[in-house]
């Protein structure tokens, strides 16, 4: 008999994890989880009987979980252990601690906090790719244990899968796709696609090279499209957002990809994360030829350039949203709120939104400053601040922070996003115009509790150490 594993999603319905991506959609999007696809697809190949279970689909999460477990007796659990749902996953795990023999988790927050994931029901942590050694990890094998660590054996080196064309396609088969929607995708299903893994830039709140590392490993452009042609062919799918840390790390990949998009005459839409530097006109125009509608920028703050070690300039970041703008592609610039820059929430707010009209971005995502365990950050701010365990309060749309601040983040970033909707009222209409209604009715109410809600901050006499990193 085939072994068996269940991959789980967090049970909060309102959130969204995959592979670093840990937050609370600020628009309500319900994105499919890519890595458990993946790592299901590694596992059926090694003879695992794999099933995805999303529990934010389920009106009862828990009651959702016993069931399965219980009528379908899986071998091993595994699921992406990320700090913004921590506080709702770990219930899950110790829910199941007697159930389920092996329970496996990875991600960046489970690298980076070993112990607590075994005191909290973990058995097994997945380091680096997790696709690597899950399998081993569910059959428990005892000779290969090369990115698996397991209470009390915690130094063996990171799990590198090589080469990453040999992975198979992730099982989208195991998942509802209708279920899933953003405002950002439009009204038909789409897919998530991680194209290269690694970073080698320093960004101090970034995980990425955390998880990853800092070497840039990439799917060769023939693999992704050969994924993209299966996913048309066996989904449905034509649209794609590529969850890369920028599309254009290697941009000679980049221009191959999109010459094979045109040389196999493939009629999608995709977007993607975009770095500046290297941005050209050329490879712009390319890439709208190959069916890009949307590049997110991440712009954080132009004024802190130097301290986030951005390795690149305001003027350069200028020019790239100009650049873009004349390919006929829209701009996302994604904004970062980081304490101690301003005197006052109304001179931050006007700074900021000085900073997005001199950019001219179509759209804007504005985010509080979080610092996610596996970042330099993490290190700094336990070193300058008191912060809260609390892991609920590490999530950079959320409402409250970890640590305090002199200056209201949460007024600050309401303020940004009211004030740039009444100067951009067209923008709403066009993205209403081109989504379905499920993603309305999620951003009408998210942003209601984004813009309107008021949160009562935890005084400084609240607040707890974190203790261990």
């Amino acid at each position: 008999m085939k072994p068996k594993a269940l991959l789980l999603t967090s049970p909060s319905a309102t959130k969204n994890k995959f592979w670093t991506c840990s937050i609370t959609s600020p628009v309500g999007s319900l994105m499919p989880p890519c890595d458990l696809a993946s790592i299901a697809g590694r596992l059926r190949q090694a003879g695992i009987e794999p099933r995805i279970l999303d529990l934010r689909l389920c009106r009862d999460p828990f009651d959702a979980l016993e069931r399965t477990v219980n009528d379908w007796h899986p071998n091993a659990v595994v699921t992406n252990m990320a700090t913004a749902t921590a506080m709702d996953d770990y219930p899950m795990l110790e829910a199941i601690r007697e159930k389920v023999e092996r329970r496996i988790v990875f991600g960046f927050h489970a690298m980076a906090l070993p112990d607590e994931m075994f005191q909290h029901g973990a058995t097994h942590i997945l380091v680096g790719d997790p696709e690597c050694a899950a399998a081993e990890a569910v059959k428990d094998a005892q000779d290969n244990r090369n990115g698996i660590w397991t209470p009390g054996k915690t130094s063996a080196p990171p799990g590198v899968f090589e080469p990453l064309d040999d992975l198979p396609f992730p099982a989208l088969d195991l998942l509802d796709l209708d279920a899933y929607h953003s405002l950002i995708m439009g009204r038909q299903r789409f897919a998530i696609l991680l194209a290269n893994r690694g970073c080698p830039y320093p960004c101090p709140y970034c995980v990425i090279p955390f998880l990853f590392g800092r070497k840039v490993r990439t799917l060769s452009a023939p693999r992704i499209i050969a994924e993209i042609e299966h996913d048309m062919r066996e989904f449905n799918i034509h649209t794609f957002f590529f969850i890369d840390s920028a599309i254009n790390l290697k941009p000679a990949w980049t221009a191959e990809f999109c010459e094979e998009v045109l040389r196999r005459n493939l009629k999608i839409r995709w977007c993607s994360n975009m770095r500046v530097p290297p941005v050209t006109r050329e490879l712009l125009a390319l890439m709208k030829r190959a069916g890009c509608f949307r590049l997110f920028y991440g712009v954080e703050d132009l004024d802190l350039v130097d301290e986030l070690e951005r390795k690149t300039t305001r003027e350069a970041t200028e020019e790239a949203f100009a650049l873009t703008r004349s390919a006929g592609i829209e701009t996302v610039a994604f904004i970062i709120l980081f304490p101690g820059v301003d005197h006052s929430e109304k001179a931050m707010a006007r700074r900021i939104l000085n900073m997005v009209a001199r950019l001219k971005a179509d759209a804007l995502q504005c985010n509080l400053a979080v610092p996610y365990p596996g970042s330099k950050y993490f290190s700094e701010y336990m070193e300058r601040y008191e912060m809260l365990r609390d892991w609920s309060l590490y999530d950079p749309a959320g409402s409250r922070l970890p640590y305090p601040t002199e200056l209201d983040l949460v007024r600050v970033r309401r303020m940004v996003y009211l004030r740039y909707f009444l100067r951009n009222p067209s923008y709403l209409w066009n993205i209403f115009r081109q989504t379905d209604a499920r993603s309305v009715f999620s951003f009408v109410k998210n942003s209601t509790r984004v813009l309107w809600r008021r949160v009562k901050r935890a005084p400084p006499k609240a607040l707890l150490p974190v203790k261990g990193a």
